[in-house]
């Protein structure tokens, strides 16, 4: 017999060998299933085999796991369109940035993504997380920092209240 990382008195002895590296699964997939299910109907008692709703029931539940999974590959591919149409709104206006309490504001001067796909975009020479934004205007104000600033922004234009 062949030892796998399966079995578990052979395990300890095939994580010594070069270039073996252990990787422990946490979730079934596809491929995992199918070989769950494959051994299930290899080793079922030929007397009392599965019942067809038990078959059915088994394939159905298979079916709706896939599609859960394909939903949610949809849905963070979503989510990230959404994210990086969300930054290119902000490309070529005036924003204000707080990351820490402190805030950076000016002109976004372009939009893309990091290192782990997550949008980013580009105000001056520093790189922020758009919803780090809090606020976006078209034009900057009268009196603006550099964006450099590392200060805290106020706005000191009054309001005016309608009559």
């Amino acid at each position: 017999m062949i030892p796998t990382a399966s079995d578990p008195a052979k395990a300890a002895e095939l994580a010594k060998l070069p270039g073996f590296t252990r990787q422990v699964k946490k979730t079934m997939d596809q491929s995992d299933f199918l070989k769950l299910l494959a051994s299930q109907l290899a080793n079922q008692n030929p007397l009392e085999p599965q019942k067809d709703t038990e078959m059915v029931a088994t394939m159905a539940t298979f079916s709706s796991v896939e599609q859960t999974g394909d939903l949610v590959k949809s849905l963070k591919s979503f989510i990230v369109s959404q994210d990086f149409a969300s930054a290119q709104s902000m490309l070529g206006k005036y924003v204000t940035v707080t990351k820490d309490e402190v805030a950076t504001s000016g002109i976004v001067t372009s939009v893309g993504y990091d290192e782990h796909g997550v949008s980013i975009i580009k105000v001056g020479d520093k790189t922020f997380n758009p919803s780090d934004v809090t606020e976006v205007r078209t034009a900057a104000p009268a009196v603006a920092p550099e964006p450099t600033d590392l200060t805290p922004v106020t706005d000191t234009t009054p309001v005016h209240a309608a009559s």
